[in-house]
């Protein structure tokens, strides 16, 4: 036992001497750390994307030969064509008319051995490009809604394309070579089968062709669906995690620091603004273009089939529309088109305001056909309108109207004829026409 307390000093004094190693590395200890990889973004697609060229397209092919217009709206008619023209190359493009008369322009359209695409809204020559191969270094900024294609007077003469531009009068032309168009002296014999379309000189400045006899459409009744609206929450908002709510259940909106989106149930309708992008400087039309088709590509905004319908370049606005079956898409009561005005903060261009759908058309739950009136009974309907000046009518168009029946939960689309007047898009019915039979029956 009289070792007892010498051991209880030695384990006393070796637990100290453990504190103080102990302590000692506490001090001196420096953690390695991994590097830890910064977290990638997570990209929100809520649709598909496109290119501008499947955005941009046509909406009627007319072929004139001596004695008879023919043309489609089918889309794989129009394709098949563009498809063609995308693998010549055309040279040579020089401007030859500045602000031509009407009669100038039909000149240029509407006579024999010529085959004319039409677009619903000016094309910049950049864009096109990307349609075409245009073998030039530098290429005008200039746009147009018609391209014409002239044949020559033997299969061995080159062919002439006219860009035109029908409301400033503005005509380019280029040279397409001879080697390359066997094909497409095919589609014109294949054409000569299309539907005949006629016109009538009293309406409109420059002759607008409708097709001749009645047409057989399709109507469709939709299943109402809707994109969630945490999708172009995520979609548009540079943190949504930062994103505050401040809607109610049928009108939602939401904010951060910078920019407001709001959802209208009335007219199915989203609208997101960047308030200090607001901008009152032009755009360069073809910049427009390209960065409104990428920006709705960064969230996949093609949800249903959309295209180009317009722009106005003085106020960095550009338009794509709803189309069903190659056919554009109105309504009085619901959105059917997206609206982008582009703008710019701090000197970085960026979207101002975009207005779109937030519908979808995928579930149809019926089809059925009916018969629209013959061009010929719209234009002599349209003659005969006493409120009208028929000159004032620039456009004649085969669509779709879109109403909605929200307690069935159903979209419905019917064909009907539309008469674009001083800019303005309006439908054509019996009752327009003072009681003319328009069908749909």
């Amino acid at each position: 036992m009289k070792y007892i307390e010498q051991i209880k000093s030695i384990i006393l004094f070796l637990l100290i001497l453990l504190s103080l190693a102990l302590t000692f590395t506490i001090w001196n200890f420096t953690p390695s750390f991994e590097e830890l990889e910064s977290a990638t973004p997570v990209e929100v697609s809520i649709g598909e994307s496109k290119s501008a060229e499947e955005v941009i397209k046509p909406i009627k092919v007319l072929y004139h030969s001596f004695d008879v217009v023919t043309g489609t709206t089918e889309q794989e008619k129009i394709d098949a064509l563009v498809t063609l023209m995308g693998e010549w190359q055309i040279r040579d493009i020089t401007q030859v008319e500045e602000g031509a008369s009407p009669t100038v322009l039909s000149s240029y359209m509407h006579g024999p051995n010529r085959t004319v695409l039409y677009y619903p809204g000016t094309v910049p020559f950049p864009v096109f490009d990307v349609i075409l191969q245009i073998d030039e270094n530098t290429i005008p900024e200039a746009s147009f809604d018609r391209v014409v294609i002239e044949r020559g007077t033997d299969e061995r003469s080159p062919l002439t394309a006219y860009f035109i531009n029908s409301t400033s009068g503005g005509v380019y032309q280029g040279i397409v070579a001879a080697e390359e168009l066997e094909e497409f002296q095919d589609l014109i014999v294949q054409a000569l089968d299309y539907e005949s379309y006629i016109t009538d000189d009293a309406i409109g400045v420059l002759p607008i062709y409708v097709p001749e006899n009645g047409t057989e459409e399709v109507a469709y009744s939709y299943l109402m669906e809707e994109i969630a609206s945490r999708s172009f929450r995520n979609g548009l908002f540079d943190d949504p995690a930062n994103v505050q709510s401040t809607g109610d259940i049928l009108d939602e909106e939401y904010t951060d620091d910078s920019a407001v989106m709001r959802l209208d149930d009335e007219d199915k309708m989203l609208t997101y603004i960047q308030p200090r992008a607001e901008t009152t400087d032009p755009a360069i039309p073809s910049d427009l273009l390209f960065d409104t088709v990428n920006f709705v590509n960064e969230h996949g905004g093609w949800t249903n089939d959309y295209r180009y319908f317009g722009v106005n370049a003085l106020n960095q606005q550009i338009d794509y529309r709803l189309f069903v079956s190659n056919k554009p898409v109105f309504s009085d009561t619901t959105a059917t088109k997206m609206e982008l005005t582009w703008g710019a903060d701090a000197g970085v261009e960026q979207i101002f305001s975009y207005r779109r759908p937030y519908y979808l058309l995928e579930s149809a739950v019926e089809t059925n056909t009916v018969e629209l009136a013959s061009g010929e009974v719209i234009l002599s309907g349209i003659s005969r309108l006493e409120n009208l000046d028929p000159s004032s009518v620039t456009d004649i168009i085969q669509a779709y109207e879109l109403t909605r029946n929200d307690a069935d939960q159903l979209i419905q689309i019917q064909p009907m004829w539309y008469v674009k007047v001083s800019g303005t898009w309006q439908p054509l019915t019996s009752e327009t026409l003072g009681g003319s039979q328009l069908g749909l029956e």
